[in-house]
């Protein structure tokens, strides 16, 4: 007996993410629905490998669009062929070319190029990204997550300017050195 079972992935990085819309479009036509939260760059994912360990032959493996299934050309090919090998078939939701369940070389054929396509926009998000990192280092842009002592240092600096403390009160506070407090003091020029 075939079944129908659905996949769906969202990434781990964005927290308001949510599977809700591909859940929608997939609840009414499959039988159990496997879902990963974590990147589609990434080939071992647990809900992946356990939905491809647990395919029979005549299942359809459902998705959303293809980019749910892989973000890499290699991984979606080989991950499309270990479905056929298992002699069951895949289908998308949005993207209507897709669908190995009829005997057609074209499904095949624009499956390559679309998953090389996604691939290479990935590439040119991330070589922009990468870019835009570079241009903004140059311009002085610090990025990362501030140290706690340097979030300390600009705590003591700004009850420093407000003038309601001295030095060493201002040190026993937030616990920066009063050395730390005239250093940096004297880089912005105030002895």
């Amino acid at each position: 007996m075939s079944r129908t079972l659905g996949y769906m992935r969202i990434s781990t990085r964005k927290e308001e993410q949510k599977f809700d819309r591909q859940e929608e479009q997939l609840k009414t036509n499959c039988e159990y629905i496997y879902s990963d939260r974590i990147s589609g760059a990434k080939r071992d994912r647990p809900e992946l490998n356990k939905m491809l360990e647990e395919l029979q032959a005549g299942d359809t493996v459902l998705i959303v669009s293809i980019d749910r299934l892989s973000r890499s050309t290699k991984d979606l090919l080989e991950i499309v062929e270990l479905i056929k090998s298992k002699g069951a078939y895949l289908k998308s939701v949005s993207d209507s070319w897709l669908d190995t369940t009829a005997d057609n070389p074209m499904s095949d054929f624009l499956l390559t190029i679309m998953g090389a396509l996604g691939q290479m926009e990935r590439a040119m998000i991330t070589q922009r990204v990468k870019e835009g990192v570079k241009v903004a280092q140059e311009k002085g842009v610090k990025f990362g997550r501030p140290t706690k002592s340097c979030t300390k240092v600009g705590y003591a600096l700004e009850l420093y300017d407000a003038g309601k403390h001295t030095a060493k009160q201002i040190a026993d506070i937030t616990g920066v050195s009063k050395a730390t407090i005239y250093r940096k003091l004297k880089e912005r020029g105030i002895s």
